[in-house]
């Protein structure tokens, strides 16, 4: 059972929605923060309400930071070892969505889904690592999606980005066995969060209605795979179908999606077409800073 209390963690895309349902829930186990973001003004109000309910714990650092420029990555580190005295867990959270058809979507909106999601991540785990070694222990936390496990319609760009941080991840924790550094994946689910307020929208598909899980479910159940030393942690029930039925009925896979599709599917200019979409069920990603 890992320990949280007295754990120095990095949160990246920690001024709202997961990221900052993770800062509240960690610190109320104990963790020593430091929280980093693109929005210095959403970070800071976030660090003085936990210190507000945390007032025994020591103030969380604050960085505002892009996680897609490689020398903003290594001042975030470096400063957050010297100011913290070291990570002992890496929350690589940051990230930014795209939604619509894939031939709708173009090689720039492609490109800053890499360098944020996918490249992001890279940064922060290339900085970090050397510090972890040199400890011999540490977790790294990439919070992936459920459209990693399988392409899910209109996440094109966005399921490719967090699919590559899966394979990343992977390829990692065998390269690290054994030396006390665990790298752990977590597959959310649609979570209610501003981050479909943020994301851009390139036409063809609708999002599907509601409800969505709120985030602080999605943080406990991150921090308890945490604890438990789980290598993945899928958090909704229709990602748990999904990758039980990828592996032994991968067609059965595909025809749900294509049904996902064809029932998310914007009608055509004119057209007199009423796709009904209440009734959805997805296997859907997270929403995040």
């Amino acid at each position: 059972m890992a320990e949280i209390q007295g754990k120095r963690v990095l949160i990246t895309g920690s001024s709202s929605g997961i990221g900052k349902a993770l800062a509240f829930a960690l610190a109320k186990k104990g963790a020593v923060l430091a929280l980093a973001a693109r929005r210095a003004e959403c970070l800071e109000n976030v660090a003085a309400d936990i210190n507000t309910a945390f007032s025994h714990l020591p103030m969380p650092l604050v960085f505002p930071c892009d996680v897609a420029i490689r020398e903003n990555v290594s001042r975030l580190i470096e400063t957050s070892i010297q100011q913290m005295g070291g990570i002992d867990i890496l929350v690589n959270n940051a990230g930014i969505g795209v939604y619509g058809n894939t031939e709708k979507t173009s090689i720039s909106d492609f490109r800053s889904i890499m360098d944020v999601n996918f490249f992001g991540s890279v940064h922060c785990i290339l900085e970090v690592l050397p510090h972890m070694k040199r400890k011999g222990q540490g977790h790294i936390v990439n919070i992936a999606s459920v459209a990693a496990k399988h392409g899910v319609p209109y996440l094109g760009a966005y399921g490719a980005g967090k699919a590559a941080l899966v394979a990343l991840s992977q390829s990692l924790r065998a390269e690290l066995s054994g030396s006390g550094i665990s790298v752990v994946v977590a597959y959310p689910g649609y979570t209610q969060t501003e981050f479909f307020d943020k994301e851009k929208r390139v036409g063809g598909g609708r999002r599907p209605p509601g409800p969505y899980v709120s985030p602080e479910i999605v943080a406990k159940s991150i921090i308890r795979g945490i604890e438990k030393n789980r290598h993945e942690i899928v958090l909704s029930i229709e990602g748990k179908v999904l990758s039980s039925i990828q592996g032994i009925l991968p067609r059965l896979a595909d025809k749900a999606m294509a049904r996902i599709a064809h029932r998310l599917r914007e009608p055509k200019e004119g057209s007199n077409e009423q796709t009904k979409i209440t009734d959805y069920r997805a296997f859907p990603e997270p929403g995040r800073e």
